[in-house]
Protein backbone atom coordinates (compact mmCIF):
# COMPACT_ATOMS: atom_id res chain seq x y z
CA UNK A 1 0.00 0.00 0.00
CA UNK A 2 1.09 3.53 -0.99
CA UNK A 3 1.68 6.15 2.45
CA UNK A 4 1.09 9.38 1.21
CA UNK A 5 3.43 11.29 3.54
CA UNK A 6 6.06 14.15 4.47
CA UNK A 7 9.17 12.94 5.63
CA UNK A 8 11.22 15.68 6.06
CA UNK A 9 14.22 14.52 4.02
CA UNK A 10 16.40 16.88 5.86
CA UNK A 11 16.10 15.26 9.34
CA UNK A 12 13.89 12.13 8.38
CA UNK A 13 11.11 13.41 10.78
CA UNK A 14 7.30 12.61 9.34
CA UNK A 15 6.12 15.67 9.75
CA UNK A 16 2.20 15.28 8.28
CA UNK A 17 0.07 12.05 6.27
CA UNK A 18 -2.68 12.06 4.10
CA UNK A 19 -5.19 8.77 3.45
CA UNK A 20 -4.90 7.15 0.27
CA UNK A 21 -8.38 7.26 -1.76
CA UNK A 22 -10.43 3.95 -0.57
CA UNK A 23 -10.75 2.11 -3.76
CA UNK A 24 -14.57 2.61 -3.99
CA UNK A 25 -14.16 6.15 -4.37
CA UNK A 26 -12.12 6.11 -7.70
CA UNK A 27 -15.66 6.06 -9.73
CA UNK A 28 -16.80 9.07 -7.94
CA UNK A 29 -13.24 11.00 -9.60
CA UNK A 30 -13.95 9.60 -12.81
CA UNK A 31 -17.72 11.30 -12.58
CA UNK A 32 -16.73 14.63 -11.79
CA UNK A 33 -13.73 14.23 -14.18
CA UNK A 34 -16.01 13.01 -17.23
CA UNK A 35 -18.82 16.25 -15.90
CA UNK A 36 -16.12 18.96 -15.79
CA UNK A 37 -15.04 17.68 -19.44
CA UNK A 38 -18.16 17.97 -21.42
CA UNK A 39 -18.12 22.09 -20.45
CA UNK A 40 -14.37 22.22 -20.26
CA UNK A 41 -14.11 20.80 -23.73
CA UNK A 42 -16.03 23.40 -25.64
CA UNK A 43 -14.82 26.35 -23.14
CA UNK A 44 -12.72 29.01 -25.48
CA UNK A 45 -9.01 28.17 -26.31
CA UNK A 46 -8.50 31.95 -25.02
CA UNK A 47 -10.61 31.18 -21.69
CA UNK A 48 -8.53 28.15 -21.82
CA UNK A 49 -5.38 30.34 -21.59
CA UNK A 50 -6.18 33.18 -19.75
CA UNK A 51 -6.32 30.64 -16.81
CA UNK A 52 -3.13 29.38 -17.79
CA UNK A 53 -1.83 32.90 -17.41
CA UNK A 54 -3.25 33.71 -13.72
CA UNK A 55 -2.10 30.30 -13.00
CA UNK A 56 1.68 31.61 -13.56
CA UNK A 57 0.89 34.69 -12.01
CA UNK A 58 0.01 32.64 -8.90
CA UNK A 59 2.87 30.07 -9.05
CA UNK A 60 5.46 33.26 -9.55
CA UNK A 61 3.86 35.34 -6.30
CA UNK A 62 3.58 31.42 -4.48
CA UNK A 63 7.01 30.48 -5.31
CA UNK A 64 9.04 30.42 -1.82
CA UNK A 65 5.84 28.78 -0.07
CA UNK A 66 6.10 25.99 -3.25
CA UNK A 67 9.98 25.73 -2.68
CA UNK A 68 10.13 25.30 0.98
CA UNK A 69 7.48 22.23 0.74
CA UNK A 70 9.47 20.27 -1.87
CA UNK A 71 12.56 21.38 0.27
CA UNK A 72 11.27 19.32 3.36
CA UNK A 73 9.29 16.43 0.90
CA UNK A 74 12.30 15.42 -1.08
CA UNK A 75 15.18 17.46 -0.13
CA UNK A 76 15.69 19.98 -3.32
CA UNK A 77 18.14 22.71 -2.43
CA UNK A 78 16.09 26.20 -2.83
CA UNK A 79 17.76 27.72 -5.63
CA UNK A 80 16.72 24.54 -7.60
CA UNK A 81 13.56 24.71 -5.92
CA UNK A 82 12.98 28.43 -7.46
CA UNK A 83 14.06 27.11 -10.78
CA UNK A 84 11.93 24.46 -10.92
CA UNK A 85 8.66 26.57 -10.15
CA UNK A 86 9.72 29.10 -13.00
CA UNK A 87 9.78 26.66 -15.19
CA UNK A 88 6.86 25.68 -14.22
CA UNK A 89 5.59 29.37 -14.50
CA UNK A 90 7.20 29.34 -18.22
CA UNK A 91 5.40 26.34 -19.16
CA UNK A 92 1.74 27.63 -18.55
CA UNK A 93 2.44 30.85 -20.28
CA UNK A 94 4.13 29.38 -23.18
CA UNK A 95 1.61 26.94 -23.68
CA UNK A 96 -1.30 29.88 -23.54
CA UNK A 97 0.71 32.14 -25.94
CA UNK A 98 1.14 29.14 -28.83
CA UNK A 99 -1.24 26.54 -28.16
CA UNK A 100 -3.87 28.06 -31.13
CA UNK A 101 -0.51 27.63 -33.38
CA UNK A 102 -1.11 23.85 -33.04
CA UNK A 103 -4.80 23.62 -32.06
CA UNK A 104 -6.24 25.32 -34.85
CA UNK A 105 -7.44 22.79 -37.52
CA UNK A 106 -4.80 21.50 -39.87
CA UNK A 107 -5.65 22.11 -43.36
CA UNK A 108 -4.73 18.99 -46.15
CA UNK A 109 -5.10 19.38 -50.22
CA UNK A 110 -9.03 18.25 -51.16
CA UNK A 111 -7.60 15.19 -52.63
CA UNK A 112 -10.92 15.00 -54.75
CA UNK A 113 -13.24 16.73 -51.69
CA UNK A 114 -14.51 20.42 -51.85
CA UNK A 115 -12.41 20.43 -48.17
CA UNK A 116 -10.34 18.57 -46.42
CA UNK A 117 -8.85 18.59 -42.72
CA UNK A 118 -7.96 17.53 -39.49
CA UNK A 119 -9.32 18.89 -36.23
CA UNK A 120 -7.43 18.36 -32.75
CA UNK A 121 -10.20 17.83 -30.88
CA UNK A 122 -9.26 16.54 -26.70
CA UNK A 123 -10.04 12.94 -26.00
CA UNK A 124 -11.42 13.02 -22.43
CA UNK A 125 -10.09 11.92 -19.01
CA UNK A 126 -6.66 11.25 -18.25
CA UNK A 127 -4.71 9.72 -16.19
CA UNK A 128 -1.31 11.23 -15.01
CA UNK A 129 1.35 9.16 -12.99
CA UNK A 130 4.32 11.19 -11.69
CA UNK A 131 7.86 11.18 -9.95
CA UNK A 132 9.23 13.19 -6.84
CA UNK A 133 12.56 14.39 -8.17
CA UNK A 134 10.29 17.64 -9.87
CA UNK A 135 7.02 17.61 -7.90
CA UNK A 136 5.46 20.24 -9.61
CA UNK A 137 7.64 20.57 -13.01
CA UNK A 138 6.70 16.84 -13.52
CA UNK A 139 3.31 17.52 -13.17
CA UNK A 140 3.00 20.73 -15.40
CA UNK A 141 4.78 19.03 -18.37
CA UNK A 142 1.92 16.74 -18.80
CA UNK A 143 -1.14 18.63 -16.86
CA UNK A 144 -0.47 21.83 -18.75
CA UNK A 145 -0.81 21.59 -22.30
CA UNK A 146 -3.69 18.81 -21.91
CA UNK A 147 -5.32 21.40 -19.84
CA UNK A 148 -5.59 24.08 -22.64
CA UNK A 149 -6.26 21.07 -25.56
CA UNK A 150 -9.21 20.30 -22.97
CA UNK A 151 -9.16 17.44 -21.83
CA UNK A 152 -9.42 16.55 -17.63
CA UNK A 153 -6.83 15.23 -15.80
CA UNK A 154 -6.67 12.70 -12.49
CA UNK A 155 -3.12 13.30 -11.22
CA UNK A 156 -1.72 10.69 -8.99
CA UNK A 157 1.61 12.20 -7.51
CA UNK A 158 4.34 10.20 -5.85
CA UNK A 159 3.38 9.17 -2.36
CA UNK A 160 6.45 11.01 -0.59
CA UNK A 161 5.13 14.59 -1.87
CA UNK A 162 1.21 14.77 -1.26
CA UNK A 163 1.41 18.51 -0.18
CA UNK A 164 2.95 19.88 -3.21
CA UNK A 165 0.63 17.92 -5.24
CA UNK A 166 -2.38 19.04 -3.55
CA UNK A 167 -0.80 22.85 -3.68
CA UNK A 168 -0.67 22.67 -7.41
CA UNK A 169 -4.38 21.79 -7.36
CA UNK A 170 -5.48 24.47 -5.48
CA UNK A 171 -3.27 26.91 -7.35
CA UNK A 172 -5.15 26.10 -10.40
CA UNK A 173 -8.58 26.59 -8.87
CA UNK A 174 -7.55 29.99 -7.42
CA UNK A 175 -6.82 30.87 -11.13
CA UNK A 176 -10.35 30.09 -12.31
CA UNK A 177 -10.06 26.13 -13.55
CA UNK A 178 -13.38 24.21 -13.05
CA UNK A 179 -13.81 21.69 -10.23
CA UNK A 180 -13.27 18.37 -11.64
CA UNK A 181 -11.08 19.78 -14.38
CA UNK A 182 -8.01 18.56 -12.08
CA UNK A 183 -8.06 16.54 -9.65
CA UNK A 184 -5.73 15.49 -7.59
CA UNK A 185 -5.86 11.89 -6.22
CA UNK A 186 -4.12 9.63 -3.24
CA UNK A 187 -4.18 6.59 -5.11
CA UNK A 188 -2.44 3.46 -4.07
CA UNK A 189 -0.18 2.32 -6.98
CA UNK A 190 -1.77 -0.90 -6.72
CA UNK A 191 -5.29 0.94 -7.77
CA UNK A 192 -4.18 1.97 -10.76
CA UNK A 193 -6.00 -0.32 -12.84
CA UNK A 194 -9.24 0.57 -11.13
CA UNK A 195 -8.74 3.94 -12.97
CA UNK A 196 -7.38 2.84 -16.53
CA UNK A 197 -9.74 0.32 -16.86
CA UNK A 198 -12.73 2.46 -16.47
CA UNK A 199 -13.81 3.51 -20.41
CA UNK A 200 -14.48 6.79 -19.62
CA UNK A 201 -10.51 6.85 -19.02
CA UNK A 202 -8.69 7.80 -22.56
CA UNK A 203 -5.27 7.71 -21.49
CA UNK A 204 -2.43 7.88 -19.21
CA UNK A 205 1.12 9.77 -18.75
CA UNK A 206 3.64 8.36 -16.71
CA UNK A 207 7.13 9.26 -15.49
CA UNK A 208 9.12 6.49 -13.75
CA UNK A 209 11.11 3.56 -13.34
CA UNK A 210 10.92 1.23 -15.94
CA UNK A 211 9.25 -1.48 -13.40
CA UNK A 212 6.30 1.44 -12.97
CA UNK A 213 6.19 2.10 -16.28
CA UNK A 214 5.87 -1.84 -17.97
CA UNK A 215 3.80 -2.75 -15.40
CA UNK A 216 0.89 0.43 -16.22
CA UNK A 217 1.95 0.16 -19.91
CA UNK A 218 0.88 -3.88 -19.65
CA UNK A 219 -2.57 -2.63 -17.97
CA UNK A 220 -3.42 0.13 -20.87
CA UNK A 221 -2.22 -2.48 -23.67
CA UNK A 222 -5.29 -4.70 -22.21
CA UNK A 223 -7.71 -2.02 -22.24
CA UNK A 224 -6.64 0.01 -25.28
CA UNK A 225 -5.61 2.85 -23.65
CA UNK A 226 -3.45 5.70 -25.20
CA UNK A 227 -0.21 6.40 -23.31
CA UNK A 228 2.75 8.27 -23.03
CA UNK A 229 5.97 6.91 -20.80
CA UNK A 230 9.22 8.78 -19.94
CA UNK A 231 11.01 6.17 -17.56
CA UNK A 232 14.95 6.38 -16.79
CA UNK A 233 17.96 7.15 -18.93
CA UNK A 234 22.00 5.97 -18.87
CA UNK A 235 22.65 9.13 -20.37
CA UNK A 236 25.79 9.77 -22.02
CA UNK A 237 28.29 13.24 -22.00
CA UNK A 238 30.95 12.93 -24.35
CA UNK A 239 34.06 14.87 -23.95
CA UNK A 240 36.12 15.23 -27.39
CA UNK A 241 38.43 18.29 -26.68
CA UNK A 242 38.36 21.22 -24.36
CA UNK A 243 40.45 24.10 -23.66
CA UNK A 244 39.93 24.82 -20.54
CA UNK A 245 39.65 21.15 -19.21
CA UNK A 246 39.31 22.39 -15.59
CA UNK A 247 36.13 24.82 -15.91
CA UNK A 248 34.73 22.01 -17.94
CA UNK A 249 35.20 19.31 -15.26
CA UNK A 250 33.17 21.43 -12.67
CA UNK A 251 30.16 22.32 -15.19
CA UNK A 252 29.59 19.29 -15.70
CA UNK A 253 30.29 17.72 -11.81
CA UNK A 254 27.93 19.99 -10.81
CA UNK A 255 25.10 19.41 -13.35
CA UNK A 256 25.49 15.44 -12.70
CA UNK A 257 25.13 16.58 -9.05
CA UNK A 258 21.90 18.53 -9.09
CA UNK A 259 19.25 17.13 -7.58
CA UNK A 260 21.42 14.73 -5.68
CA UNK A 261 21.89 13.05 -9.22
CA UNK A 262 18.31 11.78 -9.11
CA UNK A 263 17.04 13.09 -12.47
CA UNK A 264 16.23 10.62 -15.56
CA UNK A 265 18.26 13.10 -18.09
CA UNK A 266 21.23 13.26 -15.78
CA UNK A 267 24.56 12.42 -17.52
CA UNK A 268 25.43 9.57 -15.71
CA UNK A 269 28.45 8.10 -17.90
CA UNK A 270 30.94 10.61 -18.63
CA UNK A 271 33.18 9.64 -21.34
CA UNK A 272 36.44 10.92 -22.27
CA UNK A 273 38.91 10.75 -24.45
CA UNK A 274 42.08 9.17 -23.58
CA UNK A 275 44.16 13.05 -24.02
CA UNK A 276 41.92 14.60 -21.77
CA UNK A 277 41.33 11.24 -19.23
CA UNK A 278 43.69 11.77 -16.16
CA UNK A 279 43.06 15.85 -16.07
CA UNK A 280 39.10 15.13 -16.62
CA UNK A 281 39.70 13.19 -13.41
CA UNK A 282 41.74 14.71 -11.60
CA UNK A 283 39.69 17.86 -12.07
CA UNK A 284 36.50 16.32 -11.11
CA UNK A 285 37.82 15.01 -7.97
CA UNK A 286 38.06 18.52 -6.72
CA UNK A 287 35.11 19.30 -7.84
CA UNK A 288 33.01 16.58 -5.96
CA UNK A 289 35.38 17.35 -3.49
CA UNK A 290 34.34 20.93 -3.11
CA UNK A 291 30.42 19.74 -3.04
CA UNK A 292 29.09 21.10 0.15
CA UNK A 293 26.35 18.62 1.41
CA UNK A 294 23.61 20.32 3.38
CA UNK A 295 19.87 20.95 3.90
CA UNK A 296 18.02 22.51 1.52
CA UNK A 297 18.04 25.98 2.79
CA UNK A 298 21.17 26.53 3.23
CA UNK A 299 22.66 29.21 1.00
CA UNK A 300 25.89 27.66 0.33
CA UNK A 301 24.48 24.12 0.54
CA UNK A 302 25.65 22.50 -3.13
CA UNK A 303 23.61 19.08 -2.97
CA UNK A 304 20.76 18.26 -0.58
CA UNK A 305 20.00 15.01 0.94
CA UNK A 306 18.35 12.11 -1.24
CA UNK A 307 14.86 11.91 -1.38
CA UNK A 308 14.06 9.25 1.17
CA UNK A 309 16.32 6.63 3.13
CA UNK A 310 15.26 3.75 1.02
CA UNK A 311 16.57 6.15 -1.93
CA UNK A 312 20.19 7.08 -0.21
CA UNK A 313 20.58 3.35 0.82
CA UNK A 314 20.12 1.72 -2.31
CA UNK A 315 22.79 3.97 -3.92
CA UNK A 316 24.62 3.35 -1.45
CA UNK A 317 24.90 -0.45 -1.28
CA UNK A 318 25.22 -0.08 -5.39
CA UNK A 319 28.01 1.64 -5.28
CA UNK A 320 30.11 -0.72 -2.84
CA UNK A 321 29.14 -3.57 -4.65
CA UNK A 322 30.39 -2.09 -7.95
CA UNK A 323 34.05 -1.33 -5.50
CA UNK A 324 33.63 -5.37 -5.10
CA UNK A 325 33.24 -5.83 -8.51
CA UNK A 326 36.52 -3.63 -9.49
CA UNK A 327 35.25 -0.50 -9.79
CA UNK A 328 37.59 2.24 -8.32
CA UNK A 329 36.20 4.92 -5.92
CA UNK A 330 37.95 7.75 -5.63
CA UNK A 331 35.85 9.53 -3.46
CA UNK A 332 32.65 9.63 -1.34
CA UNK A 333 29.48 7.19 -1.92
CA UNK A 334 29.12 6.95 2.11
CA UNK A 335 26.26 7.24 4.28
CA UNK A 336 26.78 10.31 6.54
CA UNK A 337 26.21 10.35 10.14
CA UNK A 338 23.60 12.98 10.87
CA UNK A 339 19.80 13.17 10.46
CA UNK A 340 18.45 12.86 7.28
CA UNK A 341 18.88 11.30 3.51
CA UNK A 342 22.48 12.44 3.37
CA UNK A 343 25.61 10.90 1.38
CA UNK A 344 29.02 12.01 0.28
CA UNK A 345 28.63 12.56 -3.48
CA UNK A 346 30.87 9.59 -5.11
CA UNK A 347 33.32 9.41 -8.11
CA UNK A 348 34.11 6.38 -9.87
CA UNK A 349 36.35 4.81 -12.44
CA UNK A 350 37.33 1.74 -14.16
CA UNK A 351 33.11 0.51 -14.20
CA UNK A 352 32.39 -2.40 -16.17
CA UNK A 353 30.57 -1.35 -19.53
CA UNK A 354 28.23 -4.43 -19.01
CA UNK A 355 28.19 -4.27 -14.90
CA UNK A 356 25.41 -3.21 -13.28
CA UNK A 357 26.64 0.56 -12.72
CA UNK A 358 27.60 0.12 -17.10
CA UNK A 359 23.89 -1.45 -17.46
CA UNK A 360 21.66 0.38 -15.66
CA UNK A 361 20.34 3.50 -14.03
CA UNK A 362 22.08 4.62 -10.95
CA UNK A 363 19.62 7.51 -10.05
CA UNK A 364 21.68 9.02 -7.35
CA UNK A 365 24.99 11.41 -7.05
CA UNK A 366 27.76 9.45 -8.53
CA UNK A 367 29.90 10.86 -11.50
CA UNK A 368 31.21 7.74 -13.19
CA UNK A 369 34.18 8.30 -15.38
CA UNK A 370 34.72 6.19 -18.78
CA UNK A 371 38.07 6.06 -20.97
CA UNK A 372 38.14 5.96 -24.89
CA UNK A 373 40.60 5.69 -26.38
CA UNK A 374 39.20 8.06 -29.76
CA UNK A 375 36.00 9.57 -30.57
CA UNK A 376 35.28 6.68 -32.59
CA UNK A 377 35.55 4.49 -29.24
CA UNK A 378 33.55 7.42 -27.45
CA UNK A 379 30.89 6.62 -29.63
CA UNK A 380 30.17 2.77 -29.44
CA UNK A 381 30.31 3.36 -25.16
CA UNK A 382 28.18 6.18 -25.92
CA UNK A 383 25.80 3.32 -28.24
CA UNK A 384 26.49 0.42 -25.43
CA UNK A 385 23.05 1.14 -23.62
CA UNK A 386 19.60 0.03 -23.92
CA UNK A 387 18.79 3.29 -22.82
CA UNK A 388 18.06 6.30 -24.74
CA UNK A 389 16.60 9.38 -23.15
CA UNK A 390 19.46 12.56 -23.12
CA UNK A 391 23.03 12.79 -24.55
CA UNK A 392 25.26 15.16 -25.22
CA UNK A 393 28.91 16.04 -26.92
CA UNK A 394 31.48 18.82 -25.23
CA UNK A 395 34.04 19.69 -28.16
CA UNK A 396 35.25 23.09 -28.98
CA UNK A 397 34.45 21.96 -32.49
CA UNK A 398 30.88 22.93 -33.23
CA UNK A 399 30.58 21.11 -36.46
CA UNK A 400 32.40 18.13 -35.16
CA UNK A 401 29.97 18.04 -32.22
CA UNK A 402 27.03 18.30 -34.35
CA UNK A 403 27.89 14.90 -36.39
CA UNK A 404 28.50 13.00 -33.38
CA UNK A 405 25.37 14.06 -31.63
CA UNK A 406 23.45 13.01 -34.22
CA UNK A 407 25.20 9.27 -34.54
CA UNK A 408 24.44 8.76 -30.47
CA UNK A 409 21.23 6.59 -30.05
CA UNK A 410 19.33 8.84 -28.25
CA UNK A 411 15.52 10.81 -28.29
CA UNK A 412 17.47 13.83 -27.04
CA UNK A 413 21.32 15.36 -27.97
CA UNK A 414 22.90 18.58 -26.96
CA UNK A 415 26.36 20.03 -27.89
CA UNK A 416 27.77 22.06 -25.01
CA UNK A 417 25.08 21.61 -22.78
CA UNK A 418 22.89 18.99 -20.63
CA UNK A 419 20.25 18.04 -18.94
CA UNK A 420 18.19 20.59 -20.52
CA UNK A 421 14.18 20.80 -20.93
CA UNK A 422 11.50 23.86 -21.97
CA UNK A 423 7.81 24.07 -23.25
CA UNK A 424 9.58 25.29 -26.70
CA UNK A 425 10.89 22.00 -27.75
CA UNK A 426 10.00 17.81 -27.27
CA UNK A 427 11.19 15.63 -24.45
CA UNK A 428 10.94 12.07 -24.96
CA UNK A 429 13.42 9.17 -25.34
CA UNK A 430 13.66 5.28 -27.14
CA UNK A 431 13.94 1.73 -26.28
CA UNK A 432 14.30 1.53 -22.56
CA UNK A 433 13.76 4.86 -21.85
CA UNK A 434 9.86 4.69 -22.57
CA UNK A 435 7.78 6.51 -25.65
CA UNK A 436 5.56 9.28 -26.82
CA UNK A 437 6.93 13.76 -26.92
CA UNK A 438 6.28 15.66 -24.14
CA UNK A 439 6.37 19.79 -24.50
CA UNK A 440 5.55 21.89 -27.66
CA UNK A 441 3.07 20.40 -30.06
CA UNK A 442 3.83 17.13 -29.41
CA UNK A 443 2.58 17.72 -26.15
CA UNK A 444 -0.48 19.30 -27.97
CA UNK A 445 -1.49 16.70 -29.98
CA UNK A 446 -0.45 13.43 -28.13
CA UNK A 447 -4.36 13.37 -26.35
CA UNK A 448 -6.45 14.26 -29.17
CA UNK A 449 -8.65 12.75 -31.30
CA UNK A 450 -7.08 13.85 -35.26
CA UNK A 451 -10.47 13.91 -36.29
CA UNK A 452 -10.26 14.03 -39.92
CA UNK A 453 -13.46 15.80 -41.99
CA UNK A 454 -13.71 15.87 -45.69
CA UNK A 455 -16.55 17.78 -47.12
CA UNK A 456 -17.77 16.45 -50.69
CA UNK A 457 -20.06 19.49 -53.17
Amino acid sequence: MSRFAVTNANTGELEEEFPSVPVEEIPGYIDRGLTAFETWKDTPLIERSAILRRFADLVDANADEMTDIIGREMGKPKQQGLAEVDKVARTARWFADHAHTYLNPTELPAAGAARSYVRHDPLGVLLGIMPWNFPYNQIARFVIPNLVVGNAIIMKQASICPKSSQYFADLLLEAGLPEGVYQNIYLDSSHAEEVLKDPRVKGFSLTGSEGAGASVAGIAAKYLKRSVLELGGNDPLVVLDSTDVPALAKKVVGIRLTNAGQVCTSPKRFIVVDELYDEFLAEAKKAVEATKVSTFDDPEVGMGPLSSESARDEIVERIAKAVENGATLHTGGEKLDRPGWFMSPALLTDIDPDSDLGCNELFGPAVMIYRAKDEEDALRLANHSDYGLMSSVWTDDLAKGERFAARINAGMSFVNSHMESGPEYPFGGINRSGYGRENAQWALRAFTNEHLIRIHA
